[in-house]
């Protein structure tokens, strides 16, 4: 029990109490004079048990603070490696996603031609436009149609063997006959330039249209199949009071694209 391991202690500094209650009282005679020096001794030795207890105590102290800090610096290192193995398989399901939407697209287009990875950019600010490890030799031709899991994503505007390059569907140059879906209007889906949405031109004043509008492909350019979906509306304003501007956020976003589908027209 914790008071046991005191007990001496306490009866050493009462022994102490009394010696020093006899030295100090005139009134006793001291015929023994090794007394003081007893007390001397007594002294000394509580200050060395003090100094000897303060010594244990402060080394169990440091000993289990040692302790804590060595399992903080394990369990540290554990969730760091938790981490890392739940990024990784992270990024494997969404690798198996998106290859199980790339199948679905192959297995579901009739007019599938190849599956094509994104290897470099366009280096023109200008130009939006990225080349694919596919070309002639997998069948690809200009003007073929780039599709994403999530729509329209460009058309192929060069080809070499094994190689093509892909004008994307934000690109200023780009542009392809849509319809409102829930009004059936037709107008005209163009790039900007910009990475986050394109726009929707001669869009006339009496035309009813309204954020969340969905657009897809037409087919009266003769250039895209009609049904691929290209984006929605995300912004209408009055415009010059003739053509409402109207800004539309396309479904495929072309700064996370890492593979794209080849269709014919």
């Amino acid at each position: 029990m914790p008071g046991r391991r005191f007990l001496p202690l306490f009866l050493l500094f009462l022994f102490a109490g009394a010696l020093m209650t006899y030295q100090a009282d005139p009134a006793v005679e001291r015929p023994l004079k090794p007394l003081k020096q007893l007390n001397g001794f007594v002294y000394g030795g509580l200050e060395a048990a003090h100094s000897a207890y303060s010594w244990g105590t402060g080394l169990i102290t440091s000993l289990t603070s040692s302790r804590k800090d060595i399992r903080i610096r394990q369990l540290e290192q554990e969730v760091s490696s938790l981490k890392r193995q739940l990024s990784g398989t992270y990024a494997l399901s969404l690798e198996n996603a998106r290859l199980k939407a790339l199948l679905g697209l192959k297995e579901h287009t009739p007019n599938y031609v190849a599956t094509a990875n994104v290897i470099s950019r366009g280096t023109s600010r200008w130009q939006n436009t990225f080349v694919i490890d596919a070309g002639s030799r997998q069948g690809i031709e200009k003007n073929m149609i780039a599709i994403s899991p999530g729509g329209l994503a460009g058309k192929v505007i060069g080809v070499q063997k094994d190689y093509s390059w892909v004008l994307l569907i934000n690109d200023i140059r780009f542009a392809a006959a849509v319809r409102i879906e829930r009004l059936g209007q037709e107008a005209i889906f163009s790039g900007n330039g910009g990475l986050d949405h394109c726009e929707l031109k001669y869009v006339t004043s009496d035309v009813n249209v309204q954020k969340g509008d969905v657009l897809s492909t037409s087919g009266l350019d003769g250039l895209f199949p009609a049904g691929i979906r290209v984006g929605y509306v995300s912004g209408v304003s009055s415009g010059d009071g003739f053509f409402k501007e109207v800004q539309v956020t396309p479904y495929t976003d072309t700064t996370r694209l890492e593979q794209v589908t080849i269709i014919r027209k």
